[in-house]
């Protein structure tokens, strides 16, 4: 396994960026900045052999700093939506960072995504890892407690790119951590992902309302909707229909049940795969939900690395997480976090071919 460290440029505040690449030998690198804990870019091989890169980023920080769209970064304190930006805690309501309508999302306008994260790395010959950390203090973005995270990333021999977080708090919180990696799996960006085919292991999703809230009946079983992708489906089949849920998010934005307690148990969540070039890629994690968001708000106006432009539904996002909203929804599994429990969460990416016969060149 190999690691190699450089910079990637200086805040305009003078912090230093650095950018870590692992390479596991078997044609699969990840690159890592520390602005956002991001991943920048992983590239992987097709069918045929050859290395195409398979996410959304940019090639300088200066296009991170202005143009970023949470590509590739750690989302929190809380991941997707909190309704009114406000929750009640221990009887005190704490009133957050409006930066969606009147909601909150992402962790607020300058969430974990904007900040520059320690890091260090751990090698092993069979795995190495990329640890980042970082301090959000009391009043952060409006949450309390001083909160501590650890964003450890891990590429292995077995093709494996593992994410481990935790995380704890000097007084009660509510925490919900993502990654927020864009995938594209033909290893041609600008093309759009209607080609791919998703499998999501879930009999339950989260309806929406108008404002991507969840609605007050949430969840729903997925049996006889648009919603079931309990087997292998065209995501071109799927985003262009014309029903509530589809048209609210103008694609697939949705949370799917895979546990309705938090249990912890790495389980297998959704696979996606192309076709045409062979790739596939499954993620397992041991969060309750998992967010499947199908790029509905790129414009195929922003450029992004190498001066492509991307378009809407130019890529899908995986987005392991509690529910939208469970700060203010005692029937979902609780996000609070309290001085006497440290947040654990494991996802896991793992990159394969699937394809026997290969038309690739």
């Amino acid at each position: 396994m190999k690691v190699t460290i450089d910079s990637f440029g200086t805040t305009p505040s003078g912090e230093i960026v650095e950018r870590y690449i692992l390479d596991n030998d078997r044609g699969i690198t990840v690159e890592l900045i520390t602005f956002g804990a991001t991943i920048m870019k992983i590239s992987t091989p097709d069918c045929g052999g050859n290395i195409g890169d398979i996410t959304i980023g940019f090639d300088t920080l200066e296009e991170y700093l202005t143009k970023n769209h949470h590509f590739g970064s750690i989302v929190g304190r809380y991941a997707n939506r909190i309704e009114h930006a406000s929750f009640k805690l221990g009887g005190t309501t704490y009133h957050l960072d409006q930066n969606n309508g009147k909601n909150h999302i992402h962790g607020g306008s300058h969430g974990f995504d904007k900040y520059v994260w320690s890091a260090h790395v751990v090698e092993g010959k069979e795995s190495a890892s990329v640890i980042m950390q970082h301090i959000s203090p009391d009043g952060d973005m409006g949450f309390p407690g001083t909160l501590s995270v650890q964003v450890a990333y891990t590429l292995d021999r077995m093709d494996t790119l593992t994410i481990d977080y935790s995380a704890f708090t000097d007084a009660p919180t509510v925490l919900n951590l993502t990654n927020h990696t864009y995938f594209n799996l033909s290893g041609e960006l600008g093309s759009d992902i209607s080609d791919h085919v998703l499998t999501v292991h879930a009999d339950d999703y989260i309806p929406i309302k108008e404002n991507s809230i969840p609605t007050e009946e949430a969840p729903l079983p997925v049996e006889g909707s648009t919603m079931d992708l309990t087997m292998p489906t065209t995501i071109g089949d799927i985003i262009h229909k014309k029903e509530p849920q589809i048209l609210y998010a103008g694609g697939l934005d949705h949370t799917y049940v895979l546990s309705k307690s938090h249990d912890n148990i790495v389980r297998l969540a959704a696979m996606l795969t192309h076709p045409v070039s062979g790739r596939s890629l499954s993620i397992a994690t041991s969060e309750p939900g998992i967010q499947v968001y199908t790029a509905n708000n790129l414009d195929n106006i922003t450029t992004y690395r190498n001066n492509v432009h991307v378009p809407k539904h130019g890529a899908i996002a995986f987005e392991a997480q509690h529910f939208p909203n469970s700060p203010n929804r005692p029937d979902f599994p609780s996000t609070t976090l309290t001085p006497e429990h440290t947040y654990t969460q494991k996802t896991k990416y793992t990159f394969n071919k699937v394809i026997t016969s290969c038309n690739v060149k």
